[in-house]
């Protein structure tokens, strides 16, 4: 209840943000400010979409999905633009080969996406690009999210799709940081669609996420 009730004066709180910076006549500093609502309002917004997820995973109807005919290749562009958009210090590397065409929830998809590659441009080496890779099989289509930095502790492996996934002591939360649902939500969004998500990581190799995602 919250959740949907927090949409309404979110969504005015975008829409006007978002307004006063399309009418082009805001001068510094207030365009910076209204540049800084709108982010906030997005990160806000996302926030409150994960918690609706959540509980909706939680009450057992699983996360909804509609599925229509989509081409994996030109979302994933546009996904990887926005990230960039987002973190314009990231160096961010798309690579597609095959059909990657199929039916998905596009939203869902981009939201799984969005996720892995923010959470890799989070956490990879600074300066190092993060690679992004989908790959049309006959029946299914792998994507693949890779970075480089520090790899996962073995030990946390196992849970790293459970839900709230909290930081280990000695750990600070960033300006980031979110409320650890992003993993969950886009297993979650994955195994809906009667796919799977993996993830290996180590020194050497780095860290990457594999979703297998059936046509």
């Amino acid at each position: 209840i919250l959740g949907h009730d927090l949409r309404t004066p979110l969504g005015a709180v975008l829409m006007a943000s978002e307004f006063m910076l399309e009418t082009g006549d805001l001068q510094e500093p207030h365009r910076m400010l209204a540049t800084r609502m709108v982010r906030a309002a997005k990160r806000m917004n996302k926030m409150v979409g994960d918690l609706l997820d959540f509980t909706r995973s939680r009450l057992g109807s699983g996360v909804p999905i509609v599925r229509a005919e989509m081409d994996l290749a030109r979302e994933l562009s546009h996904t990887v633009d926005e990230v960039g958009a987002a973190h314009p210090e990231a160096v961010l590397r798309l690579e597609t080969s095959g059909d990657l065409r199929g039916r998905w929830d596009c939203a869902r998809i981009e939201q799984v996406m969005t996720n892995l590659i923010g959470n890799a441009v989070q956490h990879g080496l600074a300066k190092s690009a993060v690679e992004v890779s989908a790959r049309g099989e006959p029946n299914e289509v792998v994507l693949q999210v890779h970075n480089s930095g520090p790899p996962i502790p073995p030990a946390d492996i196992p849970g790293l799709f459970s839900p709230f996934k909290r930081l280990k002591p000695g750990q600070t939360a960033t300006r980031h940081s979110s409320l650890g649902l992003g993993l969950y939500i886009a297993e979650r969004i994955v195994t809906a669609h009667g796919g799977s998500i993996d993830v290996s990581s180590s020194h050497a190799a780095g860290t990457a996420f594999m979703v297998h995602l059936p046509r």
